[in-house]
């Protein structure tokens, strides 16, 4: 029968589309949640809404199956710790990422939008909010990564801006 070849061929096809379809972005591309695994020197220059810098280390891992990047900060001349959790999520087609801090303040950041050409991930806020905020970091080596975050006010006043470069640490 011609039939039952045809079928197979049709199921097989089917099977290979369907399996396509559910292949996440992070994992068909380089991963870009991968570019944060590892130990980093943190060094940060907070320009608003005072002049600061500091440094401090920060540790990823792959955590759940390997789902989600786990971060953790040493404890920060201010005496505070942050861990974070990013993942991708397909249906957002997104990297949202959540910060935690041993003073208990907490921050959700929207799924982020990866540029694979310029090697940067961004955030901005939703349309919805009364602030506005960018946030970008670039990875333009292995072991070097350099971001900032600019959050303004409904007005447009600068509340808060910070750049801050990461240096990969030998394994």
């Amino acid at each position: 029968m011609q039939t039952l070849p045809l079928l197979r061929a049709t199921l097989l096809l089917g099977l290979a589309v369907g399996l396509s379809l559910h292949v996440p972005q992070a994992q068909a591309e380089e991963d870009p949640l991968q570019l944060f695994v590892g130990s980093w020197v943190v060094k940060t220059d907070q320009v608003r809404p005072q002049r600061q810098k500091i440094t401090y280390t920060e540790t990823y891992t792959r955590v759940l199956d390997g789902n989600y990047i786990r971060g953790e900060t040493s404890r920060k001349p201010d005496g505070t710790m942050d861990i974070v959790f990013g993942t991708y999520d397909p249906k957002a087609r997104g990297y949202p990422f959540w910060i935690f801090s041993s003073s208990g303040a907490y921050t959700w950041l929207p799924p982020a939008t990866w540029d694979a050409r310029r090697r940067v991930m961004q955030w901005k806020n939703p349309p919805q909010l009364d602030i506005s905020y960018i946030s970008e970091c670039e990875f333009p080596t292995r072991d070097l990564r350099r971001c900032f975050m600019v959050v303004k006010d409904w007005k447009g006043r600068v509340l808060n801006e910070l750049s801050w470069t990461a240096e990969r640490l030998p394994p």
